[in-house]
């Protein structure tokens, strides 16, 4: 990000599959500093609002 000028902060990133959701969380803790989180979802049965809300809220609670 910095490469091309980007000051803000990622909080996820999503690839979209015909039948799947990817959803990345870059956490962004002291000590978690370059790790992440990657959560695969079937499509037909998930609910994406609700999947990134649940995995930024278990992103705070993680520690190394």
């Amino acid at each position: 990000m910095a490469d091309i000028g980007l000051t803000g902060k990622i909080d996820d990133i999503l690839i979209t599959l015909e039948s799947q959701y990817h959803l990345i969380n870059v956490l962004d803790g002291p000590a978690t500093q370059g790790l992440f989180i990657y959560l695969v979802l079937d499509r037909t049965r998930a609910n994406l609002a609700l999947a990134r809300h649940k995995l930024a809220q278990m992103a705070k609670d993680i520690t190394v």
